[in-house]
């Protein structure tokens, strides 16, 4: 079975265009971040987010090794979403992605919140366009992890359904701890 990670790649490589903007939430090590300029190509626009120095650093590693230099690293919380994207990109969005818990390789107890990560979320709705898509990769396996996915479970009930389509991939595991794939697709008007 293919992992979620590239299952939300596939998913977001099918209305991501060239020259668009897209957004990572949560830049972590940067696969996100790079597969989502590699989309965009040399005329599109990259914002990749982290709370943490150290993310960031290595997410433009990566993004070195890969030659994207579309993308503009932010040193903040997720949850500051709307004050740090241009307000030119609100419902301009063709992507953004989140993949929540704690940084692969870092401090376990550095993880993503349930109330940062709701704040968020309802920032990037607004900066989606029509037609644009939003994944988020949670992970209840962690302390804190089985809350954040039930607030976000939760969240993605309460959308429109004339303005918004959800769907949740859950992980090939009879597991309550493995990871789920939420995915939020900006209906055309």
């Amino acid at each position: 079975m293919t992992r979620l990670t590239d299952q939300a790649h596939e998913l977001i490589s099918t209305v991501l265009r060239p020259g668009e903007t897209a957004i990572d939430a949560t830049a972590g090590n940067g696969h996100d971040s790079c597969f989502l300029c590699q989309t965009v190509g040399s005329t599109g626009r990259v914002y990749a987010i982290d709370i943490q120095e150290t993310a960031l650093k290595q997410t433009a590693d990566l993004l070195a090794e890969a030659n994207c230099f579309q993308c503009e690293l932010i040193c903040c919380d997720h949850s500051q979403l709307y004050e740090i994207i241009p307000s030119e990109c609100l419902n301009e969005t063709g992507a953004i992605m989140f993949n929540l818990g704690y940084l692969p390789g870092g401090d376990h107890n550095l993880i993503t919140q349930r109330t940062s990560t709701l704040t968020a979320l309802e920032a990037a709705k607004k900066f989606l366009r029509p037609g644009g898509m939003m994944t988020i990769l949670a992970y209840p396996g962690h302390p804190g992890g089985d809350e954040e996915a039930a607030a976000i479970d939760q969240w993605l009930k309460q959308l429109s359904a004339s303005a918004y389509q959800t769907e949740t991939i859950l992980a090939r595991s009879n597991s309550a701890a493995a990871p789920c794939l939420f995915v939020v697709r900006k209906l055309e008007p």
